[in-house]
């Protein structure tokens, strides 16, 4: 039952005729159908009432419909996108509303076939393809005087004055409106005014006699608009039989069936009335001008002819719209170029040139400007503005040492010593003795005109004429030598670079570099000098000049200047009295740990302890270390690559990877014995410190740990005169992977003692408190492959082999 009901509404609201539509028959989802595709095709719901009254829909109908679609609103539904819609669609020619709206529900372009695709670069063919250019009929305006009524319109007759009364007949199918106590009024064929003056004159005889005499008067305009039947034939996109508003004008019909195919004419379409051509439209009127004269309104049975076009030219190029444009007879060629928009600012306008097809083969003419006016283009000319060339008929260019360089005009006659006074001059740089003119020749090769620039301008010396791009450089005496700059390193400010000016001072510089740092000297200042002029045969020659100097810091200005030359470079010393405060720090079982600065440059780690108050009872001096910043110099890094070098002649990359990490470490730890330095000051291992030492005293520590291969790692109480042996056997004795002759201890104060051997006896380290006891792990051996095996064992049994029978032969 539901799609009986769809296909029964979607029947009825396709069909012109829709007085029968009963919007109580429709469902919910038949209402939200019709509204997605007026969406779709953006008509508002106002034209689509408009329509629906035009095609004969009931107004009480309309009203419900407009009910039932803002219920449907409210509840959202329509928002929602219900896509519960019927698939079947009208896939025949006709449409059937007066604006096309079925038709337009999805793009029409995907509708075209292959056979119906349009060339875009024919002029006019984007008409017809803009959703957005419908030419649709306006259905909001007064009547027109001329309007013709037929059967189908309902007219609205409004009486007023004396009487007051309002009819609505609609025109029968044999052309009379019904009128009571009236009777038939003929009114098909009559113009709206015609109409008028009918009715006006039937109800002054009948029932209304104050007509007559001005009491009462009638007005009558159209209600309902009726829909008439229109043919498109020929050369359309879609040719067919079509049914639109009576209000619909001819440019609209042409967009419904999607106007010229590609070999229909824009310029040739007929308007045919009673099968008489009553109008030839011709569409470049309105693409050109904006006139819109041809589009008449249509009537009931009229036939667009859409012919084939005779004249098509191609126009490419430089122009503002290429495209193929269609000609009509006596056209010519500056005509079509006006509807390509004229040319570019770029074209080249004395001519164009135009290929076109003989019978056998193509030929090309060329047309100047002057016949533009003249020439008729042919069918399948191909017309090409060119683009004016890249190069100057009078340009020439002065550049270098001159006040205002850049292009100038060649004027009749022109000279070098012109041009330079027409850019004002020289500047007051310029190099005087030689200028070049660059050339380019008659042959595009490039030469060089030489000249003298002083001889030039005053005249001794014959002026040169100059010709088109001529190129004259007149350079400065700084482009004709190396930049001039000094350079001063050292104790300034801001070291570095600088451009060199005549009669620059050794205090000038300084100057310019930001002044003496703090620890600058005034005194021997060094200054190297280039040397220009040295004897290359001497075995001793000089390769720079050195001047000692001195400068007062406070920049005082006086006459004892010592003047800079081009290239000199200055240093600036230090002060050798002038020290900044470098500080250590001690940590730990000390009286006062904290930040100490550094007193004297051979202040001691004894003198360091004094100054911190000494140790506290807690403390253990023999466990002490000191930890250094690991200052890398170019000495050391030398010293690594050697010795890397070294390791690798000999195929061993474990010492050069020790090195390696040795060489990145932030700092270096130093065992020390601070006890013994206390006992007796000044001896060799009461070290002189430096800045950014750290010295750590820690407190006393009565353990012994042991680690590493033994059976039982652990720690166990410091007990006097006990050796590393013992302790390693309190904890189990070794493992079986430990490495015995490598065991080694590591001091509190990060001093580390090994196991010593001489012969077959082992000397161990004595323990002291505080000690580590670490037994390493015998290194992994890879082991023996089997064929390794058999190989082994039979080169030992090949020479015992050899051995018995020397053996045998002996004997």
């Amino acid at each position: 039952m539901l799609i009986s009901t769809i296909l029964f509404a979607q029947s009825n609201l396709l069909n012109s005729d829709l007085r029968q539509v009963h919007v109580d028959q429709l469902s919910d989802n038949d209402i939200i159908y019709y509204y997605q595709k007026l969406q779709q095709s953006n008509i508002s719901l106002d034209q689509a009432y408009q329509i629906a009254a035009s095609r004969g829909m009931p107004q009480d109908e309309i009203t419900k419909l407009q009910q039932r679609i803002q219920v449907l609103k409210d509840s959202q539904k329509l928002n929602s996108g219900n896509q519960q819609q019927t698939t079947q669609t009208n896939q025949g020619n006709r449409l059937t509303d007066s604006s096309g709206m079925s038709d337009r529900t999805e793009d029409r372009t995907r509708h075209l076939t292959r056979e119906e695709e349009v060339d875009t670069r024919i002029f006019g063919s984007e008409l017809f393809t803009s959703s957005s250019l419908t030419f649709e009929p306006n259905l909001h305006i007064a009547t027109p005087v001329n309007y013709i009524v037929g059967p189908g319109d309902q007219l609205v007759i409004e009486v007023y004055g004396e009487s007051e009364q309002t009819y609505n007949p609609k025109v029968t199918p044999d052309g009379n409106i019904a009128i009571t106590n009236v009777g038939p009024i003929f009114v098909a064929g009559l113009t709206i005014e015609q109409a008028t003056a009918k009715i006006r004159s039937r109800f002054a005889s009948t029932i209304y006699r104050a007509i007559a005499t001005g009491g009462t008067n009638v007005q009558v305009t159209l209600g309902n608009i009726r829909s008439i039947q229109i043919s498109v034939i020929g050369q359309a996109k879609r040719p067919a039989t079509y049914t639109v508003s009576s209000l619909t004008p001819v440019f609209n019909a042409l967009f419904l069936c999607g106007g010229p195919n590609k070999n229909g004419s824009y310029r040739n379409i007929e308007l045919v009335r009673n099968n008489k051509v009553i109008k030839t439209i011709d569409l470049y009127k309105v693409l050109v001008n904006g006139n819109a004269e041809d589009n008449v309104r249509l009537m009931d049975q009229d036939i667009i002819h859409i012919p084939f076009y005779k004249t098509r030219v191609i126009l490419g190029g430089q122009v503002k719209r290429p495209g193929i444009f269609e000609t009509v007879p006596q056209e010519n060629l500056q005509q079509l170029l006006d509807y390509a928009g004229g040319f570019t600012d770029s074209a080249y306008r004395s001519s164009v040139k135009i290929t076109q097809l003989t019978d056998k083969e193509k030929q090309v003419a060329d047309v100047d400007s002057k016949d533009f006016s003249s020439y008729i283009p042919k069918g399948s000319d191909s017309v090409d503005v060119g683009k004016v060339i890249n190069r100057f008929t009078n340009r020439i260019s002065i550049e270098g040492a001159i006040m205002r360089p850049g292009v100038f005009e060649l004027t009749n006659g022109l000279t070098v010593k012109q041009l330079i006074l027409k850019a004002d001059g020289l500047r007051e740089d310029a190099f005087l003795n030689r200028g070049i003119i660059t050339r380019l020749e008659d042959n595009l090769q490039v030469s060089i005109v030489s000249f003298d620039v002083t001889n030039i301008l005053n005249g001794t010396q014959p002026d040169i004429p100059l010709k088109r791009e001529d190129k004259v450089t007149i350079s400065s005496i700084s482009d004709l030598r190396n930049k001039w700059t000094v350079e001063i390193r050292g104790q300034v400010r801001f070291p570095g670079t600088y451009d060199y000016k005549d009669s620059t001072a050794i205090k000038d510089i300084i100057f310019e570099a930001g002044g003496f740092t703090d620890a600058a000297t005034g005194k021997n200042i060094e200054v190297a000098r280039r040397v220009t002029n040295g004897n290359v045969n001497d075995t001793s020659t000089q390769i720079a000049k050195i001047e000692q100097v001195s400068a007062e810091k406070d920049l005082l200005y006086n006459r004892d200047n010592f003047y800079l030359q081009p290239f000199d470079v200055i240093i600036v010393h230090n002060n050798p009295g002038y020290f900044t405060q470098k500080t250590i720090k001690i940590e730990g079982e000390v009286m006062y740990p904290g930040e100490y600065v550094i007193n004297a440059n051979d202040e001691k780690l004894s003198d360091i302890i004094k100054r911190a108050g000494g140790f506290k009872n807690t403390a253990d001096p023999s466990g002490a270390s000191l930890k250094r910043i690991n200052r890398i110099d170019s000495q050391s890094v030398i010293k690594t690559q050697n010795i890397s070098k070294l390791s690798t002649t000999r195929r061993d990359s474990t010492i050069s990877d020790s090195l390696s990490k040795e060489a990145v470490k932030p700092y270096d730890l130093i065992g020390i014995n601070l006890q013994e330095v206390m006992a007796h000051q000044g001896i060799t291992n009461d070290l002189i410190v430096e800045d950014g030492d750290l010295i750590f005293v820690p407190k006393k520590n009565q353990a012994i740990k042991v680690r590493g291969e033994v059976l039982f790692p652990t720690q166990f109480a410091f007990q006097q005169g006990m050796n590393l042996k013992a302790y390693v056997d309190m904890a189990g004795g070794f493992t079986s992977n430990a490495q015995r002759r490598k065991a080694f201890v590591i001091g509190a104060n990060g001093n580390a003692r090994r196991v010593k051997h001489f012969l077959f006896f082992k000397s161990y380290p004595e323990i002291l408190s505080g000690d580590d006891i670490f037994v390493p792990k015998k290194p992994e051996r890879a082991g023996i492959s089997t064929a390794e095996t058999i190989g082994i064992t039979s080169a030992a049994v090949g020479i015992m082999s050899v051995v018995l029978a020397l053996i045998n032969n002996l004997k």
